[in-house]
């Protein structure tokens, strides 16, 4: 058995900050079911009241429950919210209403229509003195930017959001955007920043005596100072968190504070340690009947079992792997092949080790595919929700239409009863005609202006998403090269075993036709998926590059599609398996055939096709 676990230390790096985030929605939205009691008590009170700003408010607050529980709910009370305070003229309940409308298209992942709607109701709250609420409105556009990887903008918007919230006091919304930014620069991989903004927040909820806030913020500490390879300092954190949730007694709160101990445990080489804590998490997530967090337990109690040589380590990987395959969870099960590959790797099971890398890789590769497949989704969804609004806009012109030609033949009724009444009634009409036409050509030109921005709108859209496929692909291209590295330690400690296997020729022939297989498979798949990527996002390339130079090689078209997202001779030649000289000598022939001149750089020239 391999008797150093620095080598397999990064089992725990992967172990998810996405799964810590999913522990802090939790505690952070708990209270949702002390209030739902609450909720059903409103609903039942709306029956009562009359269409005025009273029940406004009402619906509201239900639509605002409602809003990450039960969006299509929530999108029925917002919406009757709407159009009460239209017919009202309920300025600051349009506004609101507007905002919670956006924030529930947030939660179903419908980015853009959740940005229109936010740009609708900050036209109208920016004419009130709702200034929580048009704070909180920043907050909802910088978490959009904050999924979308869009960083910068992000932490704009946040900053924005704080800004107003100094203006009215409201600490708890300011600390919840402090806590925000923190977590920004956490993506980032900018931890030390991000423990200044954690620290405010955490002064913030102890002025307003929020316990559980004040538990949720030293564990953002602590996470912030175990990314600094800080451990003692963030193990102090997490136990601080866990002295508060423990005289809360919220087991979900526990569960995530004992889930993370535990991980610091294993980091420090602690692994009784760890498995004592890691069972208290289980035993609560299993009390909670919180499937995710029994299997991301799990797995992280088998790594720590694994280290002590406990034979059961594998067994419960496996047992929770069913689990994750139960759930139908992808990411989850992409976790536990992760963890059974590393497990195998530790104890020298190279091929069962292996074999789950490979399915690790593709589960990752298919989740690629889906992530692209909603994106096209998102995109009929809008047109959808477009042509939706037009056929509305369509029947309230009729409608108007209609009582007009009913008011029309009232007027001519009435204009029977004399002529001096039908004259001015004549008069009046075709004043009133004139008026509105004129309306409505000023009506048509602000459309006509909308649909043009919409359309700009829609192309710097399209023009970030295909950045982020760069992105993306330069990523994919990198993750290649990290798993090329892989494979070839693996080989290298294959050979180093095989050679202490001489004496015996049916184990060294084994052991070499493994190294054939590892060499034969990384060489010939790993091209295959990433060109396959290729293709989608640049389907042209190949085309346009053979009609300027029809004479290009395979190897030459293969280092032309490298060097276009930009990766370096020494990156290109780990991920073809050649040296750096014959990545070179390629190069030397592309600019050849290219007819480049001695100013033109190869680099840009690709880029550009």
């Amino acid at each position: 058995m391999n008797k150093n676990p620095n080598s397999f230390i990064k089992t725990i790096s992967y172990f998810p900050k996405d799964y810590l985030l999913i522990i802090l929605f939790i505690l952070l939205n708990i209270q949702n079911i002390f209030a739902e009691e609450k909720i059903q008590r409103l609903e039942s009170k709306l029956l009562n009241l009359p269409d005025d700003t009273v029940k406004v408010n009402i619906l509201l607050k239900i639509g605002e429950h409602y809003c990450s529980i039960d969006n299509d709910k929530a999108l029925m009370f917002l919406q009757e919210a709407f159009t009460i305070s239209t017919s009202q003229k309920f300025t600051e309940g349009i506004g609101k209403s507007l905002l919670w409308q956006g924030r529930v298209y947030y939660y179903k992942d419908d980015y853009p229509l959740s940005v229109k709607y936010l740009d609708k109701a900050k036209n109208v709250l920016e004419t009130t003195n709702e200034l929580d609420a048009l704070a909180f409105l920043y907050f909802a556009k910088g978490e959009i930017s904050n999924i979308r990887g869009d960083y910068i903008h992000a932490m704009e918007m946040y900053k924005a959001a704080i800004q107003l919230t100094e203006k009215t006091g409201n600490l708890k919304f300011m600390s919840s955007y402090y806590s925000s930014m923190g977590m920004v620069l956490l993506n980032r991989k900018e931890p030390e920043k991000a423990l200044d903004y954690f620290r405010e927040t955490l002064s913030l909820k102890k002025v307003i005596d929020d316990q559980q806030g004040i538990s949720n913020a030293l564990t953002c500490i602590g996470k912030s100072y175990e990314e600094l390879g800080e451990l003692d300092s963030s193990l102090i954190y997490y136990n601080q968190a866990l002295k508060i949730r423990s005289n809360l007694k919220i087991n979900r709160a526990i569960a995530g504070s004992e889930y993370n101990i535990g991980g610091i445990f294993i980091k420090m080489g602690k692994y009784v340690q760890a498995e004592e804590s890691l069972q208290i998490a289980l035993d609560n997530f299993i009390m909670l009947e919180e499937k995710t967090g029994i299997i991301i337990t799990n797995l992280r109690l088998a790594v720590a079992r694994n280290y002590q040589g406990k034979t059961n380590a594998v067994r419960l990987a496996e047992g929770t792997l069913l689990m994750a395959k139960k759930i139908d969870n992808p990411n989850l099960i992409s976790l536990a092949y992760k963890t059974l590959s590393d497990i195998y790797f530790f104890n020298n099971n190279y091929k069962e080790s292996y074999e789950y890398l490979i399915k690790h890789k593709n589960l990752q590769d298919s989740l690629f595919t889906a992530d692209k497949e909603r994106l096209l989704t998102e995109f009929e969804a809008k047109f959808q929700s477009e042509r939706k609004d037009n056929e509305i806009r369509s029947l309230i012109g009729k409608s108007k239409i209609q009582r007009e030609n009913n008011i029309l033949l009232t007027i001519m009724i009435a204009a029977l009863v004399g002529a001096i009444v039908l004259l001015i009634f004549l008069f009046r009409l075709k004043s009133t005609a004139f008026s509105r036409q004129q309306k409505l050509m000023e009506q048509e030109n602000i459309i006509h202006a909308q649909e043009s921005e919409i359309i700009e709108k829609k192309n710097l859209i399209l023009q970030e998403q295909l950045e982020s496929k760069n992105r993306e692909l330069a990523s994919k291209a990198l993750e290649m090269l990290r798993y090329n590295d892989t494979i070839s330690i693996v080989i290298e400690k294959l050979e180093g075993f095989e050679s202490t296997v001489n004496k015996n020729p049916e184990e060294s022939k084994h052991i070499k036709n493994i190294i054939y297989e590892l060499e034969n498979q990384s060489k010939q798949n790993i091209w295959n998926e990433f060109d396959k990527i290729f293709k989608n996002i640049h389907s042209g390339f190949y085309n346009k590059i053979l009609e300027i130079c029809p004479d290009l090689t395979a190897t030459e078209i293969k280092t032309a599609a490298l060097l276009k997202l930009n990766l370096t001779t020494k990156e290109i030649a780990a991920i073809t398996f050649k040296s750096e000289g014959g990545i070179k000598t390629t190069r030397y022939r592309l600019r050849k055939k290219l007819n480049l001149s001695s100013d033109e750089s190869l680099v840009p020239f690709l880029m550009k096709i």
